[in-house]
């Protein structure tokens, strides 16, 4: 465990039961107001969904242009 890990650990241990409610309150409001990763994440997809349905090439022919380059680099 690191240092300030266990340092933290040793300084709320230390706490009485007021300061440990008054933490506790803290670090759920703190909870509260993010974002929850899950929401985050979807509203991102949903944003960059069909975001290059336009461009004229396929995963498989990207891909086929990759192996292209790589056998072209160990050529050399």
């Amino acid at each position: 465990m690191s240092e300030q890990v266990q340092a933290i650990l040793e300084a709320v241990r230390s706490l009485d039961q007021s300061q440990r409610r008054e933490l506790t309150s803290a670090l759920a409001a703190i909870d509260q107001s993010r974002p929850s990763a899950s929401v985050s994440r979807k509203q991102l997809v949903d944003s960059i969904r069909g975001k290059y349905q336009h461009v004229p090439t396929s995963s498989e022919s990207f891909i086929a242009r990759k192996a292209d380059d790589l056998n072209l680099e160990s050529r050399q």
